[in-house]
């Protein structure tokens, strides 16, 4: 268990992307919380997304009436990319996620960026499975 202190420690102190990866019920939301308390992000938001409910959307405004109506919208609602920015997004079970959407997330998270039908934004990341990303592990 020291070990897991020493590494949670060591990895707080940096500003990358990790992936955490064990079985369900491992703590890995536990981790990624100590990492994200010790860190410099630690006065920003936590915010933790289960992947698994996730479907793959066209992102253009003319795919859908829903769409549509995001696009018209006057009053604009943040995502959960951009609720965390500055702080940490973990994205839990990302390989229960159909593998387009995965393409799409793994862009965002090399780029730290996020496109918006008019806009950018910068965002920061933790992501935790139990079993690897298509993209690592072709089924």
């Amino acid at each position: 268990m020291q070990e897991v202190y020493k590494t949670i420690g060591r990895i707080a102190a940096s500003d990358v992307t990790i992936l955490l990866r064990g079985e369900s019920g491992t703590g890995k939301e536990l981790v990624a919380r100590a990492i994200h308390h010790y860190s410099r992000r630690a006065g920003r938001p936590f915010v933790a997304v289960s992947s698994a409910p996730f479907r793959a959307r066209c992102s253009n405004p003319s795919c859908s009436a829903r769409a549509r109506r995001l696009h018209d919208a006057k009053e604009r609602k943040l995502g959960k990319l951009e609720l965390a920015h500055g702080g940490t997004l973990f994205l839990d079970e990302i390989g229960d996620m159909p593998p387009e959407l995965q393409t799409k997330l793994l862009r965002a998270l090399q780029e730290r960026t996020i496109e918006r039908v008019a806009a950018r934004s910068r965002c920061a990341s933790t992501c935790a499975c139990s079993r690897p990303p298509t993209a690592t592990s072709r089924r």
